[in-house]
C-alpha cells in the first residue's frame, strides 16, 4: 500500500467521522472493505482516538439517543450495540445514568404505531401487536403496561 492510497483511507476515514460517530468496530469494517492492511488499521484508528476524533463515551451516547429516537426498547438496544461493538459494561452505565422510562418509551412506540385502538382486540390482532413490540426490543410487562395504558387513554 503506498503513501498516497495511506493518505485516501485516511481521508475517507475522516469524512466519515466529519458526517457522524462510529465505533472502532465500524470503521475496521469499512476500512477492510477498502483493502485495507490490519497494522494501518489499528495504527490510523489509534491516531484518530488520540486526537478526539473517536471517543467510545461519545459514541454511546449518540448512540443510545438515536434508538430511543426510533422508539427501540432495551433489549434491541443492546442487541444493536454488540452488532455494532459496543462495550456493553459502558452502555448499562450510560443508560442507567440516563434513567430512561422504557414503560413510557414503550406506550410512546405503540400509539404511534397503532394509532386508533379499538376496545377489545381479537386474539389474532393482539398477538400480532405484541410480536410487534417485542421485535422492538420492549419486555412483555412494558408492552402490557403501554397495550393497557393505549385503551385507557380512548
Amino acid at each position: 500500500m503506498d503513501e498516497s492510497e495511506k493518505q485516501k483511507l485516511k481521508n475517507y476515514v475522516l469524512w466519515l467521522l466529519g458526517r457522524q460517530e462510529y465505533s472502532k468496530k465500524e470503521l475496521t469494517q469499512k476500512l477492510k472493505a477498502k483493502q485495507a492492511d490490519d497494522d494501518f488499521i489499528e495504527n490510523l484508528l489509534q491516531w484518530c482516538e488520540s486526537l478526539g476524533y473517536i471517543d467510545d463515551n461519545r459514541y454511546c451516547e449518540s448512540f443510545i439517543r438515536r434508538q430511543i429516537n426510533k422508539g427501540l426498547g432495551l433489549k434491541r438496544v443492546l442487541a444493536e450495540a454488540g452488532n455494532k461493538g459496543v462495550d456493553r459494561a459502558l452502555l448499562m452505565q450510560l443508560i442507567d445514568a440516563q434513567e430512561i422510562d422504557w414503560f413510557e418509551l414503550a406506550l410512546d412506540a405503540y400509539t404511534r404505531k397503532f394509532v386508533s385502538t379499538p376496545q377489545k382486540l381479537d386474539y389474532k390482532e393482539k398477538a400480532k401487536r405484541v410480536r410487534y413490540m417485542m421485535y422492538r426490543g420492549f419486555s412483555y410487562e412494558e408492552i402490557d403496561f403501554a397495550m393497557q395504558a393505549a385503551t385507557m387513554g380512548e
